[in-house]
């Protein structure tokens, strides 16, 4: 893991910016393959009467998304080569505790944040975008207002700013975000019912948990967990 880190921070500027385009590229090609295979694969588990309808807007939209998602990840590398950032390499027990610290942090900003945008006359401006996708398709993961994207990306600088977080930890985070986030605009509900009951399970924002907050604005604006839906009673009562 180290001798990666040392080949991120050995690139040159223009190979950075060339790595975090393609490489954001990739990641969202896999997250629209992975929803689709989803859709098909559980087609029969469908959480929306009908697909969203793909237009030439939210594709122009996603791309963006990608290119700003490459900024954030050009600014971090910035941040870190200037001395901002401070990555670690320690031993397991260390980064479980790091995994859990930036999964507790992310979870509950994305709450936070996700709330404030919800408030009529930011709704308007940044959040209606991705909420123009009622239902959903393989891109609705990347149908958003660029100020949206902006801010989940500060959101992530703000915590590998304020905590000096494991290599590890950071890679392990950016996997299951991007897992979450296809899960959860996949239109589809891969878990059977008889897990859906599960203590556990109702912890974690499922697909299911994501398509009733974009049929009914008011609840469930977890994204990992629902925790802080049921702490500020903002959870669906089917959940």
């Amino acid at each position: 893991m180290k001798t990666l880190y040392d080949w991120f921070y050995l690139q040159s500027r223009a190979s950075w910016v060339l790595f975090s385009v393609l490489s954001n590229l990739g990641i969202a090609v896999a997250s629209i393959t992975g929803c689709w295979l989803l859709g098909y694969c559980f087609r029969k588990r469908t959480v929306f009467a009908a697909s969203q309808p793909l237009i030439a807007h939210d594709i122009y939209l996603a791309f963006g998304c990608v290119l700003l998602n490459a900024g954030v990840s050009i600014a971090g590398w910035f941040l870190w080569k200037a001395g901002w950032i401070h990555i670690t390499f320690p031993s397991w027990p260390r980064i479980v505790f790091d995994t859990l610290l930036l999964l507790f942090y992310m979870d509950a900003g994305m709450y936070v944040t996700h709330r404030v945008v919800h408030h009529p006359g930011i709704f308007k401006i940044v959040h209606r975008t991705h909420h123009t996708h009622e239902s959903m398709n393989p891109i609705s993961l990347f149908v958003l207002n660029p100020f949206e994207v902006i801010g989940f990306g500060a959101l992530l600088l703000s915590a590998l700013l304020l905590f000096h977080l494991s290599a590890v930890a950071i890679l392990v985070y950016l996997s299951l975000n991007i897992l979450w986030g296809t899960l959860g605009h996949a239109g589809v509900e891969p878990f059977p019912v008889t897990w859906m009951r599960h203590p556990l399970i109702q912890q974690v924002g499922t697909s299911s948990f994501h398509a009733r907050h974009h049929a009914d604005l008011r609840y469930n604006f977890g994204f990992y967990t629902t925790i802080w839906d049921r702490v500020f009673g903002t959870l669906h009562r089917e959940e």
